[in-house]
């Protein structure tokens, strides 16, 4: 081997490599040429020496030849009969066989010719050696070549780097004229470093045993001089060129098409490139999403499409694009703890973003080797940035979040976190994440905001107005009493009960925002019924100062409905609300948008009665926990420890079994929000207490621990229904054909169904945690695999039981599993959902997914399940105004447990039917979260100027550029892109950052005359005209620069480039401008209701230390007095002319006639509220400059 090793140059360990080759795919391009600009050692074995043979043998070899490589060709040799003759005896090849091998290299194929030329030159290099194998007999005489005799046949190919890593290829590779061409050829691929390296070492082997004549029915002989001179004499003087003959020419000046690539993604017509340069293809109600979240920046939305519908694509895909085009530098993800990493596998693997995520004081950067410490700020130091929402909501990290802003970005997922406190009371008491986005908001933090939740409304309207306003609801609808009441007269069958002269003086006092594409659709659509005329009236309905009254007379019947229309889409969740359900896929396959098959729901409980034994065990383990919450409940954490413990339980007998072993060993565990990967910890995080270990919760005494082991004994011995009834349910699914998701919430369930269940399916069996996937195989045991590798043998059925924790509710998508069983039941019903999402998926290959629910007999979690589905369809997939009603329900489940244990049974009684209450009158039957059909309109892509296979074709075939480097191979097949460990590779594409480098360093120099490349600043749009044309034209995509002839329009296509981008820029301009003018009114409004929340307070105080000191409580002249107070509030009377306020709603007298403020309390509160009016002035003075 020669060559020494750098790390700087990419090895064969980089390269992506399937199982194999044929003659379908580019094997040229995707496998020599790559493999070959690597190696540096080179064996080969080919049929025979001729022409055809040796061309095919050198396939790519021109990469081969700057590295400084050497090569070893071992052919085969076809005997004629006066040939075995001759040989009789010999050591070397001679004579006519010589002579006839040397006249083989002749060749009219041009292509032939050029690869013979680099075989001579590394021949003439001495870097090449060529031996021939001669067919002998069993007494080692040669054999004339007969239908019967043996046949030099062998096709293999040896490849090493500098590294020493190798490459093995074997199979049908025919050296005829035709292959590759007209004939179908396959071969294998086998590697050193992964599982195939046994079969790689025998190859290699078994080549060296050729190589040295231990060749059995050959023998092995030097190239005969003759031959090899005539070789030589095809040798060129100079060093061949680095491209294989067969590669396609370049075409286009390299630097102008790099430049051109550079500047792509910003052309006012690449608003498809985002998605044409990976392999992520949107759904219609996707493509509506990124065309609000993307196509309106920087509006903010709330984006609330129904579980499963993929929210994350839809925000990836915008984030992917604006990025880009240069409109988001600097962006910001907060996701809840368990599901970050998974956030960061989609953004690589399907979006291609690195984006490094923040952990534990860690920096996890895209590539599993890329771990740092976070340094002082981590949120100032990387542009985009992944972050829990549960770290980012803590004090300490507010403070660093807010110094790094702004952003041009806030992405926040599961927003319905960020939420008061307790939303059924009118008193403001935001969660900290609510606290943080109310900051970020006041301060003006973040440019847009994107806020993703399934269930934007939990339990009450207010949490869905709540969230509104951080996207910029302003004016008389964000109060939420409004808010609810005009969904509510909107939602009356009967016009004349609607209070339209109300609803016109919401719509006057509510900002106007300009019209998007919903609205002029919808615009057009009211045209087109009512006619310009009544269309008009309906447009300015409350805007015109006309008496509602009189405009419903002049529009009719068809007018009023129109006008409700219109009506609820300029109300907030139609101006700041992107939602989509399955009933919106379901009128989009009607309407033929959408061809994949949508299932329907067989979703049925399994109640497990327990054997006699098992339930007494249960009751005792029950009445333990209980106890424990007795001695111990006020103890910081004990609740929800006392909870985790529960709910181990009612999963599984080895789930509380381990719980008990480790509290008998006095093994620590450190409970936070991630353990039970939901809601369970938010209490917690917003009392600040973060992880909570166990035996710091719940001390145990001696005999809690003697109880303990003894239940920990009991549970070794027990039967398991449970189970039992798992294995029924998998028996009837397989009976059906079908493959099995069987979900839990803790991974000692699933650990202890996987080595129960091992014996009986072995290799089909699967599982799926927070740890990734692991797949069982005979010779190696339980083996990690990526997630795409899991999902593709779900998918081929060689996996068809797959266990899975709440880690597979997010990520895969595994629409060929079509029976899913829960086996044991999360408190929160929308995880279930998300459960179900995993294979309720739009091309689902069975019309019918069965869902098993299963419960313990006679517990709460049965008694509140078996209730609500006795009147709601819970688990139908269609969500919308069932959220209140899903959101109480872990409510329920909490308040029962945390009742005293002789209070409990009627804890539990009143609890569930306070919940079957709240579900016979659905609070959210009004309201608007489950329209079939989004009016925004579904626009068909344009084309994209540059696509993935452009970037291929061109940044590594023809400018060359190397992407992969040292352990980070990279490919262009979007399905083989992985963050897994094990099989990390990257999507060469946009995103990439060893892309933007190639490029630049391809970009150096003018761009010819025959096209005007120009930009606004560098991350505004960009323009790229033809002036080879006339008139001149943009161009529109790679081809057109491919295709540039001679400068004959430069002025015009100056002009023409200057005016695109004018406009390109004036268009970005006016967006911002738009959204700017209206965050500023929503900053404004804000001001006022702060200022007079604080100008209530402050009169309420002065009449209450009025009371106290005997003196006056008339509102007027307390506000006459605050002129002589010595700090900000003598100010208050400027500051209130400033917010354009009326003095005469302060001036109501206090409703408290008891309450009294004593004169140092008083003079206390009037030096703090004096502070908070100076920075209310701060504020005013800011957004006014």
């Amino acid at each position: 081997m020669t060559g020494t090793h750098n790390p700087l140059v990419p090895g064969l360990q980089t390269l992506d490599l399937p199982p194999g080759y044929d003659s379908g795919d580019d094997v040229l391009n995707a496998f020599y040429v790559p493999a070959l600009q690597r190696a540096v050692d080179y064996a080969r074995s080919v049929g025979y020496f001729r022409s055809s043979s040796l061309s095919v043998a050198a396939r790519g070899l021109s990469r081969f030849v700057n590295g400084g490589g050497t090569m070893r060709l071992l052919c085969g040799v076809e005997l004629r009969d006066e040939d075995a003759q001759a040989l009789q005896g010999k050591a070397t090849l001679d004579g006519p066989l010589a002579q006839r091998l040397a006249e083989g290299l002749a060749t009219t194929s041009d292509i032939d010719r050029r690869r013979i030329e680099v075989l001579a030159w590394l021949v003439k290099q001495g870097r090449l050696e060529v031996r021939v194998a001669v067919p002998v007999d069993a007494d080692g005489q040669p054999l004339p070549g007969r239908e019967n005799n043996p046949y030099f046949h062998e096709k293999v190919g040896i490849l090493r780097d500098a590294a020493g890593d190798g490459v093995a290829f074997q199979g049908s590779v025919n050296e005829s004229a035709t292959a590759w061409t007209r004939n179908f050829e396959s071969f294998s691929v086998y590697t050193s470093w992964d599982g195939t390296a046994a079969h790689f070492s025998f190859w290699a082997s078994r080549f060296e045993q050729r190589w040295d004549g231990e060749v059995p029915g050959f023998r092995v002989y030097p190239l005969p001089e003759a031959a090899e001179k005539a070789l030589l004499g095809h040798a060129p003087d100079s060093v061949p060129g680095e491209r294989d003959p067969e590669e396609p020419p370049p075409v286009g000046e390299p630097s102008t098409v790099a430049r051109f690539l550079q500047i792509a993604p910003r052309l006012p017509w690449a608003t498809e490139i985002a998605e044409a340069t990976i392999g992520v293809r949107l759904f219609p109600h996707q493509r509506q999403n990124v065309a609000r979240l993307a196509g309106l920046y920087p509006r903010s939305w709330l984006v609330a499409d129904e579980v499963g519908l993929g929210k994350t694509v839809s925000a990836g895909m915008s984030l992917r694009r604006l990025l880009l085009n240069g409109e988001v530098r600097k962006a910001l993800i907060l996701a809840p703890a368990n599901v970050c990493r998974q956030w960061q596998d989609e953004l690589f693997e399907k979006f291609a973003l690195w984006v490094p995520r923040l952990d534990q004081g860690k920096i996890f950067g895209a590539h599993s080797d890329d771990v740092r410490s976070a340094g002082p700020n981590p949120y100032a130091e990387h542009p985009v940035l992944l972050a829990s929402s549960h770290l980012a909501r803590r004090p300490d990290q507010q403070k660093l979040l807010l110094a790094a802003a702004p952003y041009d970005l806030l992405v926040v997922d599961e927003a319905h976190h960020a939420r008061r406190q307790h939303g059924n009371e009118d008193r403001y008491r935001p969660s900290r994440l609510l606290e943080l986005l109310d900051t970020v908001n006041r301060q003006n933090a973040a440019r847009a905001m994107w806020l993703l939740t399934a269930t934007p409304l939990q339990t009450a309207a207010v949490e869905l107005v709540d969230l509104l306003r951080q996207t910029g609801l302003t004016g008389a609808l964000a109060d939420e009493h409004a808010f609810v009441r005009f969904y509510r007269e909107l939602g009356k069958p009967d016009d004349k009960g609607i209070a339209w002269a109300w609803l016109a003086e919401q719509i006057r006092r509510t900002p106007d925002m300009p019209r998007t594409e919903a609205e002029e659709a919808l615009a057009a659509d009211i045209v087109r019924r009512l006619g310009p005329v009544r269309a008009e009236i309906v447009f300015r309905f409350g805007r015109d100062g006309v008496a509602a009254e009189q405009r419903l007379q002049e529009i009719g019947v068809a007018g009023r409905q129109a006008l409700k229309e219109w009506l609820r889409a300029l109300g907030p969740v139609g101006q700041y609300v992107a939602r989509h359900s399955r009933a919106t896929l379901k009128a989009y396959r009607q309407r033929g948008l959408i061809s994949e098959n949508l299932a329907e729901r067989d979703v049925r409980p399994h109640v497990v009665d327990l054997h006699p034994d098992e339930q007494q065990l249960y009751d005792d383990l029950e009445a333990l926990i209980d106890r424990l919450l007795e001695a111990h409940g006020k103890r910081r954490g004990a609740g929800f420890v006392l909870t985790v413990y529960r709910r181990r339980l009612t999963s599984s007998w080895a789930a509380i079994h381990r719980t008990l072993l480790k509290r008998l060993h006095n093994e620590e565990t450190l409970l936070d929000q991630t353990v039970l990967e939901e809601d369970t910890a938010d209490d917690l995080d917003d009392d600040g207490l973060g992880g909570v270990k166990d035996t710091d919760a719940v001390p145990l005494t001696a005999k809690d621990l003697e109880e303990m082991r003894t239940y920990a004994d009991r549970i070794a011995q027990v039967q398991d229904g449970k189970f039992a009834a798992l294995e029924r349910h998998l028996d009837e699914a397989r009976g059906d054909g079908r493959s099995v998701i069987v979900f839990t919430q803790f991974t000692d369930t699933l650990d202890s169904l996987r080595d129960r269940l091992h014996q009986r399916y072995r290799s089909r069996l699967a599982t799926f945690t927070g740890d990734g996937g692991r797949v069982f195989r005979e010779n190696e045991g339980w083996i990690h695999v990526s997630k795409r590798d899991l999902v593709e043998a779900v998918r081929a059925r060689s996996v068809t039981v797959l266990l899975a924790t709440d880690a597979a509710s997010e990520g895969l998508n595994l629409q060929t599993c079509s029976y899913l069983i829960n086996y044991d039941m999360p408190w929160n019903p929308m995880r279930v959902e998300q459960r179900i999402g995993r294979v309720d998926r739009l091309g689902q290959v069975r019309d019918t997914i069965a869902v098993r629910n299963f419960f313990i007999e006679g517990t709460v979690e049965e008694e509140v399940y078996r209730a609500l589905a006795s009147r709601i369809d819970m688990f139908s997939g269609i969500v919308g105004g069932l959220q209140p009603i899903l959101g109480a329900v872990e409510g329920t489940f909490r308040d029962v447990f945390r009742a005293p244990v002789s209070e409990r049974a009627q804890a539990r009684k009143a609890s569930v039917q306070a919940l079957v209450e709240l579900a016979e009158s659905n609070p959210g039957a009004d309201l608007p979260l489950g329209a079939d059909e989004d009016p925004y309109p579904i626009l068909q892509p344009e084309p994209s100027p540059v696509t993935l296979a452009d970037l291929r074709e061109v940044v590594i075939e023809r400018l060359g550029a190397v992407l992969d480097e040292p352990g980070r191979p990279v490919t262009t097949d979007p399905s083989r892109a992985s963050r897994d460990p094990e099989s990390w590779i990257a999507l060469a594409t946009y995103g990439h950052p060893r892309l933007d480098m190639a490029l630049a360093k391809r970009a150096a120099g003018a761009a010819p005359a025959s096209v005007v490349l120009a930009e606004d600043g560098l991350t505004g749009p960009a323009v790229a005209v033809r002036s080879d044309t006339v008139p001149p034209r943009p161009a529109q995509a790679l081809a057109d620069i491919d295709a540039l002839g001679p400068s004959v329009n430069r002025t015009e296509a100056e002009a023409l480039a200057e005016s695109i981008l004018a406009r390109a820029a004036l268009a970005r301009r006016a967006r911002y401008e738009a959204v700017g003018q209206r965050n500023k009114a929503d900053a404004r409004e804000k001001l006022r209701r702060r200022f007079a929340d604080l100008v209530r307070a402050v009169l309420a105080d002065a009449a209450a230390a009025g009371r106290a000191a005997g003196t006056t409580t008339e509102p007027g002249l307390l506000w006459l007095d605050l002129k002589g107070e010595a700090n900000a509030l003598r100010y208050i009377d400027a500051f209130r002319q400033r917010l354009g306020l009326e003095k005469g709603p302060f001036l109501r007298p206090d409703g408290d006639e008891d309450r009294r403020l004593d004169e140092d309390e008083w003079a206390r509160r009037r030096y703090v509220y004096g502070e908070q009016l100076k920075a209310l002035g701060a504020e005013i003075q800011r957004l006014d400059a």
